[in-house]
């Protein structure tokens, strides 16, 4: 079945960013690995700069309020990129992350062995539900060089820093491209790969 590339469009990176509206819709039991806590306050200590936690200390295999990693992912992108949209810095963060993940012990193993594009992608939307609950990724087609995912009950910032994600494993496999989305609401959109 051919790829629709009428559906995708640009993210909405022009577009004003309610953080807050957006914040506030996200399920209270909705969590997250502590890696990606502790990767932001990595991240803030290499560049000098201080984040405001929720809690002391966090384990990289416990999981954490999603609500809460929203706001710290928030205020990263903003002492990070001070000079970006809040949208653009998402964006930032997002390709930051397969990067990131690719030095933890559970990214060596699924990326490590991740040979090419259309692998490390794969691998990468695998990690979603293990990291993120609850939520799905998966690839619903894969041809040539182009490969596209579905996403659902992604809660935080999907048109942005998720799309950043994408284009961070795109550029990690060495093959940078575009990512374009087809939005199906708020927490729910497929992406198109293209490289």
């Amino acid at each position: 079945m051919p790829f629709p590339p009428n559906e995708f469009v640009e993210p909405p990176w022009g577009a004003a960013l309610r953080a807050e509206a957006c914040i506030a819709e996200i399920p209270e039991d909705a969590t997250i690995a502590g890696m990606f806590y502790l990767a932001l306050s990595d991240g803030a200590k290499r560049r000098g700069v201080e984040l405001t936690m929720p809690k002391p200390r966090y384990v990289a295999f416990g999981f954490y309020s999603l609500r809460e990693f929203a706001r710290v992912l928030v205020q990263a992108a903003q002492l990070f990129y001070p000079g970006r949209t809040l949208r653009q810095a998402l964006r930032a963060l997002g390709a930051l992350g397969p990067k990131a993940f690719a030095g933890s012990t559970l990214g060596k193993v699924t990326l490590g062995s991740a040979e090419g594009t259309q692998a490390a992608v794969t691998a990468i939307a695998k990690t979603y539900e293990i990291n993120i609950r609850p939520c799905r990724c998966s690839v619903l087609k894969s041809e040539g060089r182009r490969i596209q995912l579905g996403l659902e009950n992604v809660h935080h910032f999907l048109d942005s820093h998720h799309v950043g994600v994408f284009e961070g494993t795109l550029e990690h496999a060495g093959t940078p491209g575009r990512v374009r989305i087809a939005s199906r609401g708020r927490s729910t959109a497929e992406l198109l790969l293209e490289w």
